[in-house]
């Protein structure tokens, strides 16, 4: 008997929900399920899907950078990078005539994060990827330099 009794409830809680939310924001109702109830959904909200035209963009090459990772004062293994930049074509030249500020940026960055502790590498290349794109950021201003591809990423031990 107890279980007839919470089964009523809990289809008069459904039933609740379903007219409150079809009566109050019927936007919310999925569109086959407005259809069934005969809900129309309200003028001038109706769903509009924006299609935005894809960027033009470009890569510029970084050349391969080894960046020494030190462990209590010694070389301990080495990071080799090798990315792209991904950037506007109108950005390109001032992308490209900044790549030793750009190099020197992450190689004072990867080396940073090595004092606190952090060890970059190929353990942690989707923090290494954004933690770099939000340096290049400070360095150009936002959007300037879309993406940061990784072409190539390893390390070598010193042993």
């Amino acid at each position: 008997m107890q279980i007839v009794i919470i089964l009523v409830v809990l289809i008069a809680l459904a039933g609740g929900g379903v007219f409150g939310v079809s009566m109050f924001a019927p936007n919310l109702l999925p569109p086959p399920v407005a259809a069934l109830l005969g809900v129309a959904p309200p003028e001038g909200e109706e769903e509009q899907v924006k299609v935005e035209a894809p960027i033009s963009t470009v890569l510029v090459d970084i050349e391969p950078v080894s960046i020494p990772l030190f462990r209590d004062g010694i070389v301990d293994r080495f990071l080799i990078m090798h990315a792209l930049l991904e950037c506007r074509p109108e950005d390109q030249a001032l992308v490209t005539q900044n790549l030793p500020r750009i190099v020197d940026s992450i190689i004072t960055y990867v080396h940073a994060l090595g004092a606190l502790d952090i060890e970059p590498g190929i353990k942690d290349r989707g923090f290494l990827k954004a933690r770099l794109i939000v340096k290049l950021n400070e360095l150009f201003g936002r959007d300037v330099v879309l993406d940061l591809l990784f072409q190539n990423l390893f390390e070598r031990t010193t042993r």
